[in-house]
């Protein structure tokens, strides 16, 4: 994904209210200063790595501006994010804005390429859950289709369910009836997977240790043991499952269970 799809995606996928926030005019200036930084970066990569870091952190900066007085919220925005990021060698941030990408353009080639590059770069190797992987190799239309084109497809079947069992009332056609069930079980799927969603987000919202490292304990202080032999590292992604005051229960690819300060990671979407 490039700059200029960036700059075209954020104009025009801003949600409406957000430009009392940014006018128009600033978000072209921080889109405009974002892509100058990240392409200087970039020139400087080989010949001056800690220049080169500089301009990514400016890039950042931009971006993270866009996002956050700006109210943008699309995929290239957030791929763009991860990717100046992980040029940093913020690994953990990287995975994160990636996944937040993941949720606009889960299909993209070169977002699922990079995440999956960042995820090897982490020191953790934790393996996913045998039961998960079953599930998603199952259900891949639930975890391969992002949640936007999932409503999208919901709505547009629901939508022909209905007109087709308009017109059965006039018209006795085998093809109607062909047409209404084809609509229904098809309205039926991706709602459920659509609940399925908003379940989880509710109950247990994905996030990414963005720390350095961090020690997961049986408590929620530091004065209890530590849950492993080694911390956590930036990178591992995790659900959470319970908050209380500046620490986060979580749960980890494998299923294990931790706590860690909510200082140490971050929430896809919160």
């Amino acid at each position: 994904m490039t700059l200029l799809a960036l700059l075209f995606a954020a104009a025009v996928l801003v949600p409406a209210g957000a430009g009392a926030r940014l006018g128009d005019a600033e978000l072209r200036d921080h889109l405009a200063r974002a892509e100058q930084a990240f392409r200087r970066g970039m020139e400087l990569d080989a010949s001056n790595p800690d220049s080169a870091r500089a301009f990514y952190t400016e890039a950042i900066l931009h971006f993270e501006r866009i996002a956050k007085d700006g109210g943008a919220r699309n995929g290239p925005l957030f791929y763009n994010t991860g990717n100046a990021y992980f040029r940093t060698g913020d690994v953990g941030r990287a995975i994160l804005n990636y996944k937040r990408a993941a949720l606009y353009m889960a299909n993209d080639q070169n977002l699922r390429q990079n995440l999956e590059y960042a995820r090897n770069r982490r020191a953790d190797r934790i393996e996913v859950k045998q039961r998960e992987q079953v599930y998603r190799t199952l259900f891949f239309l639930h975890y391969d289709v992002p949640a936007r084109a999932r409503l999208l497809v919901f709505a547009a079947a629901f939508a022909a369910l209905w007109i087709a069992a308009a017109l059965r009332l006039f018209l006795r056609s085998g093809a109607l009836r062909i047409a209404i069930v084809a609509a229904a079980v098809v309205s039926a799927v991706f709602l459920a997977s659509l609940v399925v969603d908003a379940v989880n987000v509710s109950r247990a919202p994905e996030g990414v240790v963005t720390a350095a490292e961090v020690a997961g304990r049986m408590g929620d202080a530091d004065t209890y043991q530590p849950s492993f032999k080694e911390p956590l590292h930036a990178g591992t992604e995790f659900r959470l499952v319970e908050r209380r005051a500046g620490w986060w229960r979580i749960e980890l690819e494998n299923g294990e269970r931790t706590w860690i300060p909510d200082r140490a990671a971050e929430l896809v979407f919160d």
